[in-house]
């Protein structure tokens, strides 16, 4: 018999505590990276009208607008600085994993909840990306919400609060990111797990009819969207061991993926004694869900992407969600007998995962964008004395947010200011001949993102042959900056 003590603490404090872990822990590290790679993007396209916001998606972002929507007011309420901005992604982040636990004790068992939320805490590649200004905390948040939802409708069909909360988050997945449709998809497989009838089968997929309907409006851009990147993408076709390796990763390193088949080996044995004994306690239906809603949008998009290549960390992340879930629930079956056994096993994992936790990892989407910014501070002279060539345009954005925030703040007249400021975005060595050509007494400050290719290499060998070199720096992982100045002012 469970009292109210114990009620509390499953429902409220275990909850409670894994949520401040989750969130006081990322917040400490909250500004220690550089606002950087698409988060510029977001913020700065944040900052539009609803409305801009809006037809944003139509005119090129690969995105639905919602994350940018929510961000759009809270920069309102907080601002942009990094740390105003990284807290809403850390909210949803931490938000998760109320949904990750609930969702493995309710369902299957307080071991679960328990192992699945460490998992996602003690996750790397979540690490990051809960605090990253995009939308994949966001895109996580939605999975897990909808996942306990299904899980709550699918036992309880007359539930209707249910039915409208999984309508909801259906409807958040879909506008937080379109692959949110491989979640729909694995919804609709699984639904047929628990049809006993016709009335039953149709009862099930209302949810599905009902995320359709509401994306309606939304079609036209995926289709467009769809077109552009059948054309071909940033991404390159996954080999065969990419298969394994991200899971590897997902899993934070090899070796944790390595322990959990001699840990399922041996809950296996244990639950043969338990058969042999008759005291098995049956199987739960819902570990066939859970495995579906990982294995199933992870390998469709691992195959896809021999065509469509779109199997990358952030774009799979989502499927940790029913990845760490069944981990905990396998685990949580195989030992169910054994009260002893069952929270070592767990245990185990969550200490492998811990051990080889990367927090922010300078291998991983690292960016030294302040550093490299304060180099071009340094050697700047007035605006009518240089000029600042940025390569490639989109490197715009990061170096503007640290550069000027007041010229960052102006979307609406962003790339005006910039000319005004004689700053001027490339997309090539022929633009910057021309700008030279009109520039030519001006000290010339070359802020580049990329890695060091033959174009790159063509626009320091152009400047260092018809200009004086003052200064050159990398800063790591990939921008470079140069300091030249016309060869009369070095007679």
């Amino acid at each position: 018999m469970t009292t109210t003590k114990d009620s509390k603490l499953l429902n409220i404090y275990i909850p409670a505590g894994l949520f401040l872990l989750g969130f006081c822990w990322k917040l400490f590290f909250i500004n220690q990276r550089d606002i950087s790679l698409d988060e510029p993007f977001s913020i700065f396209n944040a900052q539009r009208s609803v409305s801009e916001i809006l037809r944003i998606p139509a005119e090129g972002e690969p995105n639905p607008p919602l994350f940018m929507l929510l961000l759009h007011f809270w920069i309102k309420l907080f601002g942009n600085e990094s740390y105003a901005v990284r807290l809403l992604p850390l909210l949803f982040n931490s938000a998760t994993i109320l949904f990750i636990y609930y969702t493995g004790k309710r369902f299957f068992s307080l071991w679960t909840g328990i192992l699945a939320s460490g998992l996602f805490i003690f996750s790397t590649y979540h690490f990051f990306h809960g605090l990253e200004v995009r939308t994949y905390s966001l895109f996580s948040l939605a999975t897990a919400a909808s996942l306990y939802y299904y899980l709550l409708y699918v036992n309880e069909p007359e539930n209707k609060k249910a039915l409208y909360a999984l309508i909801f988050t259906n409807l958040l997945l879909v506008y937080a990111h379109y692959f949110g449709w491989f979640v729909i998809f694995s919804q609709f497989i699984s639904g047929l797990i628990y049809v006993r009838n016709l009335k039953s089968f149709f009862r099930i997929q209302i949810p599905t009819l009902a995320t359709i309907t509401g994306f309606l409006p939304m079609m036209p851009v995926v289709i467009a969207q769809f077109e552009k990147s059948s054309r071909g993408t940033w991404l390159q076709p996954p080999v065969p061991a990419d298969f394994k390796i991200q899971l590897q990763l997902l899993l934070n390193d090899k070796e944790v993926y390595r322990i959990l088949p001699y840990i399922i080996a041996i809950g296996v044995i244990f639950t043969l004694i338990a058969v042999f004994r008759k005291r098995w306690q049956g199987f739960n239906i819902g570990l066939i869900t859970l495995f579906i809603w990982w294995l199933l949008p992870y390998s469709i998009m691992f195959l896809v992407s021999q065509k469509l290549p779109m199997f990358n960390s952030r774009y799979i992340l989502f499927n940790t969600i029913g990845l760490y879930l069944f981990i905990g629930a396998l685990v949580s079956f195989l030992y169910q007998k054994n009260k002893y056994l069952e929270p070592i096993a767990g245990l185990l994992i969550l200490f492998f995962m811990f051990q080889y936790l990367k927090i922010l990892p300078k291998d991983f989407g690292y960016r030294e964008v302040e550093n490299s910014v304060d180099f071009v501070r340094k050697y700047e002279k007035a605006r009518d004395e240089r000029i600042i060539i940025i390569y490639p345009v989109w490197a715009d954005l990061p170096f503007s947010y640290y550069y000027d925030r007041d010229l960052f703040n102006k979307p609406d007249n962003f790339y005006r200011e910039c000319s005004n400021n004689r700053i001027f975005r490339v997309w090539g060595l022929s633009e910057v001949k021309k700008v030279l050509a009109l520039e030519s007494d001006k000290r010339v400050i070359v802020f580049m993102e990329g890695i060091a290719t033959n174009k790159e290499e063509q626009f320091f060998e152009f400047l260092d042959t018809a200009y004086v070199s003052i200064e050159k720096r990398f800063f790591p992982q990939t921008y470079h900056v140069g300091v030249y100045d016309p060869k009369m002012l070095n007679k």
